[in-house]
């Protein structure tokens, strides 16, 4: 459960995104064992912000991990606490490493907040080895958000990203955005069904946040919690967001590209 996190536009969202790292962690897994990570020698985090990846990454490879975020405020502090990490500030627009860098390039919820995100791929792909792997770990769509009975908590939040700046359909583009890069890709789809004591403990805050965001009234607030204690307290809630992971492979043969966001 995630409604995605980005430190300089929603702080607010960091607990629920350290609660889905923790609860996707056996499906990484999975895709570290697909893209050789245990035998990689170099790897890039590309948009680590706080360095949860980059600890968990540490944990699966002996390889030089470099993670890099252009908030040097998050970096600091990543790199305090988290050891044999190589962290350090660069744009993701011109990343300052030369081509053919990397056996692994990966991010996890970066493309989220990218509206325009042909170029940055491009760049990845650029610092990317010929036969490497560039992954999009976690990439959420708001479009496909799962909610019964349907109060707009989903649209809410869609909303709130939107104003941010944010593309909050990234999730489905993901296969054709890698495609058209010309990656030989793959894609994945997960999408948890919260179990009743996460949403009781929950969805105060899930609403409260959309409150602090100037989208509903206090009364409308108020409103929608005491509609959701009851249709929780009934067990009836079910909530969802589909969560994509795209891996892409770096092949030899060159391709033309087209940005499909052009």
């Amino acid at each position: 459960m995630t409604a995605g996190f980005c430190p300089q536009h929603s702080p607010q969202y960091y607990e629920k995104f350290l609660r889905e790292i923790e609860n996707t962690r056996e499906f990484r897994k999975k895709i570290y064992e697909e893209i050789g990570l245990k035998g990689a020698r170099r790897v890039l985090e590309v948009g680590c912000r706080r360095g949860v990846i980059s600890k968990e990454l540490r944990e699966f490879t002996e390889a030089q991990i470099t993670a890099i975020d252009s908030d040097h405020m998050a970096i600091a502090d990543a790199s305090s606490k988290i050891k044999g990490v190589e962290f350090f500030r660069d744009t993701e627009e011109k990343l300052s490493m030369r081509d053919e860098s990397f056996d692994i390039v990966i991010c996890h919820y970066f493309f989220l907040w990218r509206p325009k995100p042909f170029g940055l791929l491009m760049e990845l792909k650029r610092v990317c080895k010929t036969g490497g792997y560039i992954v999009a770990l976690a990439e959420p769509d708001y479009d496909a958000w799962i909610e019964h009975p349907d109060l707009n908590l989903g649209k809410y939040h869609k909303d709130a990203l939107t104003g941010q700046g944010a593309n909050p359909s990234v999730g489905r583009r993901l296969l054709s955005l890698f495609s058209s890069g010309g990656l030989e890709t793959t894609a994945h789809v997960n999408a948890r069904i919260w179990p009743h004591e996460e949403i009781e403990s929950c969805i105060e805050k899930e609403w409260k946040n959309i409150f602090d965001e100037g989208l509903i009234t206090e009364e409308e607030f108020n409103i929608k919690i005491e509609e959701e204690r009851k249709i929780i307290g009934d067990k009836l809630r079910i909530l969802a967001l589909p969560v994509f992971t795209a891996i892409g492979k770096k092949i030899i043969l060159e391709e033309d590209v087209i940005d499909p966001y052009d």
